[in-house]
């Protein structure tokens, strides 16, 4: 595979809603010619649109059922869908996102016009995801690992890119390993710290935990995403540096990395 084609472009980074200029989570891999949107969050389709890259997708991977990292699905099927219908596009994610697509069909589906009667089941061909297995999208071999959040959650890695994504979760020694000698760990970094919040029960990381965890695995680089404030972003880094001797950059809609 020929590693500089490939890219790695934020969409968004923010953690529970769009906020001070950027959309949630959302990224695109690019890699060979084909494109994987890698989660959905709120705000996500417009980027895409804006920059023009809504209708080359591939494939789609969505980690978990939360709304700042599905929402925007609904609003992808109707763009794929009209005025002019495109083929289905594979999802991949957890049973729990399949359970999540029917209801979302049974509440926004338009009986008057046949490709919006089931939006959702019509602009995508659902896959589940199976715990610690491996998948093919667009082309590049997925690995999943359940990841310690209150709703099933996938991590996800791209072995032949060495690209890892938390998606949201605690630090834990099985992410550490999932992790291991990541080229480009890309990591939730939801609080500046851990006061007054379970980070265990929640599912989320620290600034300090985000560290820990690239300095444990042996990334390479690490982008942390998925902040409750922006403005916190780079305060978080600062901290992360304390733990993490590699690089360390902060993600922001429109930023592209090679891998």
């Amino acid at each position: 595979m020929n590693k500089a084609a490939t890219e790695f472009i934020v969409l968004g980074c923010r953690a529970g809603s769009p906020g001070e200029g950027a959309a949630a989570s959302g990224y695109l891999i690019r890699s060979n010619g084909k494109t994987i949107l890698l989660d959905c969050g709120p705000g996500i389709v417009l980027e895409l649109t804006q920059r023009g890259l809504a209708d080359p997708l591939d494939a789609v991977i969505i980690t978990h059922a939360h709304a700042d990292h599905c929402a925007d699905l609904v609003a992808l099927a109707y763009h794929r869908l009209f005025p002019v219908a495109r083929a289905p596009l594979p999802l991949w994610s957890t049973s729990s996102v399949g359970h999540m697509l029917k209801a979302l069909d049974e509440v926004f589906g338009i009986p008057t016009l046949p490709a919006l009667a089931n939006p959702l089941s019509h602009a995508f061909d659902f896959r589940p995801i199976t715990p610690g297995g491996t998948f093919c999208a667009a082309d590049l071999t997925v690995e999943a690992m359940a990841t310690a959040h209150p709703t099933p959650t996938f991590a996800v890695r791209f072995p032949e890119l060495g690209l890892v994504y938390t998606a949201d979760g605690a630090l834990t020694d099985a992410l550490v390993t999932f992790a291991q000698s990541a080229a480009l760990l890309v990591a939730e970094c939801t609080y500046l710290t851990a006061d007054s919040y379970d980070l265990n029960g929640h599912g989320h990381m620290s600034a300090a935990q985000v560290g820990q965890l690239a300095s444990r695995a042996g990334a390479r680089r690490l982008l942390l995403t998925h902040f409750a404030t922006c403005a916190e972003a780079q305060r978080s880094a600062q901290i992360v540096a304390e733990h993490f001797a590699g690089e360390v950059e902060t993600a922001q809609p429109g930023m592209c990395m090679n891998l």
